[in-house]
């Protein structure tokens, strides 16, 4: 549980995401300290140096300084953030070699250096690194997680936001499942002013013709790749989302996120040890309940696809335990 005293995150990774998820946390001041590693020391000092000059122009001190391992001791957060450069054309799935030639030093030092807070993956492709965190850190399930689907979730609603010309922050719903080509949305649980979507699409179908429930989900699932393709990655996005999730961790919010957590037997999803997106409740200590979506039977089929997609990966990287 984050205590009230303190409030420190230390952001691993200086790349392109690293740097914007440091950039959102100081805007926003979330925290009272953050602290950048990275496997470039000077590249780190530079980045904390490039955010302090910024802050008499901002809303709250916060302390920013690079660091080194020993700083995840006493840390409440912990964002993993780095990972290989995107190659052009290249799904996250693909990036998995080197991920882990990244990232499994990464989490030994996080490990070895005590860290008892709560570890956010951000390293893609994150739902198999999330199991792979979890393991190799062993760090009670609450406390392990990935950013997932909530950026697919905050997708979904601007992309229904930009069709309806509408407030996103109307929809009411979740992506769930893999961070990546598997992912889907339940759309039996998708409200939107006060009715289903699929409803209200079909309350005014004269109103944005062509538009389907189909094509919203593959325009949610390609928007990444199609950052990636006109601007070479993917970084603001990622970064607001984590930037929530942190807030929500050290404001103790209790708000319910699509994040990639452990699935071991909750409800009627019938899977275990896979690291994959649903709703939760998230606070100080990490991810609570699960909200029980009920999906139909069409919807299961589709969450066990995407549980075999994970688990596939998984079983490539397990020796490396």
């Amino acid at each position: 549980m984050v205590t009230s005293n303190r409030s420190r995150v230390v952001i691993v990774g200086t790349g392109s995401v690293g740097s914007a998820v440091a950039s959102a946390i100081v805007q926003q001041g979330l925290c009272n300290e953050l602290v950048i590693v990275g496997h470039h020391p000077n590249k780190a000092q530079g980045l904390a140096m490039d955010l302090a000059d910024g802050l008499e122009f901002l809303g709250r001190f916060v302390t920013i300084r690079a660091g080194n391992w020993e700083d995840c001791r006493h840390a409440d957060v912990v964002v993993v953030a780095a990972g290989p450069k995107p190659k052009p054309g290249e799904t996250r799935m693909q990036e998995l070699g080197a991920a882990i030639d990244i990232v499994d030093p990464i989490l030994r030092r996080v490990r070895d250096s005590g860290f008892d807070g709560i570890l956010i993956m951000v390293s893609n492709p994150v739902d198999v690194l999330s199991w792979f965190a979890w393991k190799r850190t062993g760090l009670p399930r609450a406390q392990v997680f990935g950013s997932g689907a909530a950026l697919d979730t905050a997708r979904l609603k601007t992309i229904i936001g930009e069709t309806t010309r509408l407030d996103p922050r109307l929809v009411s719903g979740y992506v769930i499942g893999e961070h990546g080509d598997s992912q889907f949305v339940p759309w039996s649980t998708v409200s939107f002013i006060g009715k289903s979507f699929a409803q209200y699409l079909a309350d005014n179908h004269s109103r944005y013709p062509g538009v389907t429930l189909a094509g919203i989900e593959e325009s949610t699932r390609r928007r990444g790749l199609d950052i990636k393709g006109l601007r070479g990655g993917t970084s603001y996005g990622i970064a607001a989302t984590v930037a929530g999730l942190v807030r929500t961790i050290l404001w103790n919010e209790r708000s319910v996120v699509s994040v990639s957590t452990l699935i071991d037997g909750e409800y009627e999803y019938g899977e275990h040890d896979v690291f994959l997106s649903l709703p939760v409740a998230l606070d100080g200590g990490g991810v609570g309940d699960f909200v029980d979506l009920h999906l139909s039977g069409e919807e299961l089929v589709k969450f066990h696809v995407s549980a075999e997609v994970v688990r596939r990966h998984c079983s490539l990287i397990a020796d490396r335990l």
